[in-house]
């Protein structure tokens, strides 16, 4: 089994994104694990709420 952590956008704080590959890391040890980070929306304005 694999758990994939999907996150909206990167983060720009250094100490959260060391947290995140240790917590990573940790879980590595005893599952798959991965982490995928899907761009952010650039222009919401163009969009529609439909």
């Amino acid at each position: 089994m694999t758990i994939k952590l999907i996150a909206i956008g990167k983060t720009d704080n250094k100490e959260l994104q060391s947290l995140i590959n240790e917590y990573a890391k940790r879980l590595g040890h005893y599952i798959r694990f991965e982490f995928d980070i899907i761009p952010d929306i650039k222009n919401t304005k163009n969009l529609s709420e439909t």
